[in-house]
């Protein structure tokens, strides 16, 4: 029996490296703009996509007003992640024009780098602090994958930074997999064909029998056009709105027929 899977379900690849990144300006790896129309990372900005260091926050400078660390892109990283090392949490925005998308940054160990660097937040008072004033002048937001996606990116999901005793809570981007909006096979992972006869595309995979036909991330569903399909398990919305665009998100529902018999749980239908 197959059951809905939650959003930390998607693997990431683990950051490691090399010095320096930029934010994307609206999109991730396959092209998808960010989600609901909202503040997607600025390029330079901490969370922009980089190869090389001196992809990132090449117009702050050094010295008292400039950026207080070094820049870093962790190449290892989907799509590559511009940071800087820091030693405390006000060390992030702390130059002027490092954090005009207004995102929290907290300065947290990753995983086994062996140093501390600025990553953008999504801890609870962060997500409480939404609806405040100033803060991002919207609703408060109870979802802590729907504000990576709506604060950062589509493709962001919010996972520990894997810090140890000093872990944070951070957006990174995440593996779209299977139900991200697509315009070609290419823009699709692991084998998983782009589903052009959807809204904005769905990265899934037709004539499946069972659900393992789908991967971890997906269940095998009979569609309205009475064609069998992969489509992407969820518990919440922003299981369904992760990596696809405002007007295009996936809907969250049990209302389904499994192909295989047993089967429970809830899929992202996309819209047709």
């Amino acid at each position: 029996m197959k059951s809905a899977r939650p959003l930390f379900a998607v693997l990431i690849c683990v950051p490691l490296l090399s010095a320096s990144c930029g934010k994307s300006e609206d999109g991730d790896a396959a092209g998808n703009s960010g989600s609901g129309g909202a503040a997607t990372i600025k390029p330079g900005e901490t969370g922009s996509v980089c190869k090389v260091a001196s992809d990132c926050f090449s117009d702050l400078q050094g010295g008292s007003n400039g950026l207080q660390g070094e820049a870093l892109c962790l190449d290892r990283v989907l799509g590559g992640y511009c940071t800087h090392t820091c030693q405390a949490d006000d060390e992030c925005c702390a130059a002027a024009g490092e954090c005009t998308g207004n995102h929290a940054e907290v300065c947290s160990p990753f995983e086994s780098t062996g140093m501390k660097m600025c990553f953008l937040t999504c801890e609870a008072a962060d997500l409480a602090a939404t609806g405040a004033a100033g803060a991002a002048g919207a609703a408060a937001v109870a979802d802590e994958q729907e504000y990576c996606q709506r604060f950062a990116n589509s493709s962001f999901i919010c996972r520990s930074s894997g810090g140890g005793k000093e872990n944070r809570k951070v957006c990174v981007p995440g593996d779209c997999g299977t139900g991200a909006a697509c315009a070609g096979d290419a823009d699709c992972s692991g084998g998983l064909t782009c589903l052009s006869s959807f809204k904005g595309g769905y990265c899934g995979k037709r004539d499946c029998a069972v659900n393992a036909d789908c991967g971890a991330d997906g269940a095998c569903v009979k569609a309205a056009d009475g064609k069998n399909y992969c489509f992407r398990t969820c518990q919440a919305a922003s299981d369904c709105s992760f990596c696809r665009s405002d007007g295009s998100y996936a809907t969250c529902s049990d209302q389904v027929a499994f192909v295989e018999t047993g089967t429970t749980g809830s899929v992202c239908v996309p819209p047709s």
